[in-house]
């Protein structure tokens, strides 16, 4: 499957969760069609659990990083993907990299949504990654 399509996976079941669904093998199997290769399935798990375990602090990262916008315009979409990349940004699973997130957080806004969705992701990431790079100076 690869890392692009893992990603895609991770940000289907989380946005699935958002609406109350439970992101199980199921929803890998059947909606998603998902087929593993080469860790896929545990970076997949990995990043929905941490999504979980971390969203009021992802949450308020994007809202930190909001201009002129609030959490509730965002769209359900464009929400997942932006967990998903700010997850991967803050806690690195195996095999992730910033810029890698960032870049695929904008081809799946671009894929699942707009154009525009993937500049408005790719905006706010990347002041993510700039305040990131100032701390770490």
């Amino acid at each position: 499957m690869g890392r692009r399509q893992a990603r895609a996976a991770a940000m289907q079941m989380v946005y699935e969760n958002m609406l109350g669904g439970d992101g199980g093998e199921e929803t890998l199997q059947d909606l998603i069609a998902f087929v593993p290769e080469d860790g896929d399935k545990e970076f997949i798990d990995t990043v929905l659990a941490g999504v979980k375990e971390h969203e009021e602090e992802i949450d308020g990262i994007i809202a930190a990083h909001l201009k002129d916008w609030s959490m509730d315009r965002i769209a359900r979409v464009d929400l997942s993907i932006l967990r998903v990349a700010v997850y991967e940004i803050l806690y690195k699973p195996e095999g992730s990299s910033a810029a890698a997130a960032v870049n695929e957080a904008v081809t799946l806004a671009q894929r699942f949504d707009t154009p525009e969705s993937g500049k408005f992701i790719n905006g706010l990431l990347r002041s993510l990654l700039r305040e990131r790079e100032g701390e770490e100076a």
